[in-house]
């Protein structure tokens, strides 16, 4: 790991809602820190990206689609931050891997160099097509065992922990109560089960740590119906809960929060003997890494509203 980087991978086929994942959580930040004294800087480059997806997001119409499907044909790009206190330099830099799916079967020694080197991996998933008409879309669009076995070669030379987030999408209309959180739950681990029982097996069971993170990247939307195109592909429609209703995302601070929980008991407290290493490398100042202990240590929802930490507790610094 390079000098004060924090580098987390992010998985998840083309349209599934990467940018706009991120375009949320950045625009929800100052709200989650504003006791804290913290801040996170986007480069200009991801500034510029995702200001323009939040522009997109706050005009949708009343009636609006989202489209799936591995593309391999894209290249990978970084949305960089910075993170620091208020008024001071920036002390850590957040790296958000995104590359197509298509990836995965074209550059697989590229992707594998990705996770390698990130402490974080976050398999975005199109919630709907996992839950809508009974998961036929799933397999074409999430691509469940393309991911499984990008793990299986993953694991074969793991040289440290890892945190893995399963983070579904497009999820507001499955969240309504927890009876049918409870249920997408359910149906993600079903649809998911040869992944998470390979990441549960004896050799890996201590080094990853597994936790789903649902996220209302819009907050006011509801699914409403399915339409296949000329190519025969599915375009999922989604529509606003009222004709005025204000983009208002819910939950996209668990990112973070699990992130840097995991990333502080990592480097600070699983490995007392290097904790005088760890603070030469990342130069943190004391103010900041309380900071990042506050806000790492802030509300996780780990068992409720399709929240659930699977494994790794102990890795998340989770009381048991």
């Amino acid at each position: 790991m390079a000098n004060n980087e924090l580098r987390i991978t992010m998985l998840g086929p083309r349209g599934v809602g990467k940018t706009t994942l991120l375009a949320s959580m950045y625009s929800e930040f100052d709200n989650m820190v504003k006791n804290i004294n913290l801040t996170l800087t986007p480069s200009q480059a991801t500034s510029s990206s995702l200001q323009q997806r939040l522009a997109e997001l706050k005009s949708q119409t009343e009636i609006f689609s989202a489209t799936g499907g591995i593309d391999g044909t894209n290249t990978p790009k970084n949305f960089d931050f910075e993170l620091g206190m208020i008024g001071k330099k920036p002390e850590l830099k957040l790296i958000f891997n995104d590359f197509p799916g298509g990836y995965i079967h074209d550059n697989p020694a590229q992707v594998q160099k990705y996770i390698d080197e990130s402490d974080v991996i976050m398999l975005v998933i199109d919630t709907p097509a996992v839950m809508e008409e009974k998961g036929i879309w799933h397999e074409r669009i999430n691509a469940p065992q393309t991911i499984t076995d990008l793990f299986k070669r993953v694991t074969q030379n793991l040289t440290k922990t890892k945190l893995i987030l399963l983070v579904p999408v497009k999820c507001e209309s499955y969240l309504q109560t927890d009876r049918e959180a409870r249920e997408m739950l359910t149906r993600l681990k079903n649809s998911y089960d040869t992944l998470l029982n390979l990441l549960k097996s004896d050799h890996l069971l201590n080094q990853i740590a597994v936790a789903f993170t649902p996220v209302q990247t819009l907050g006011v939307v509801r699914f409403a119906r399915i339409e296949m195109m000329s190519q025969g592909e599915p375009r999922f429609f989604f529509r606003k809960i009222s004709p005025n209703a204000v983009y208002d995302p819910q939950d996209v601070d668990q990112i973070l929060r699990y992130t840097l929980g995991f990333s502080i008991k990592k480097y600070l407290d699983d490995m007392p003997t290097l904790t005088k290493w760890f603070k030469s490398i990342f130069n943190m100042t004391k103010p900041f890494e309380d900071a990042i202990r506050k806000l790492a240590g802030g509300e996780r929802k780990e068992t409720k509203g399709g929240f659930e930490i699977l494994q790794g507790h102990d890795l998340l610094n989770i009381k048991h």
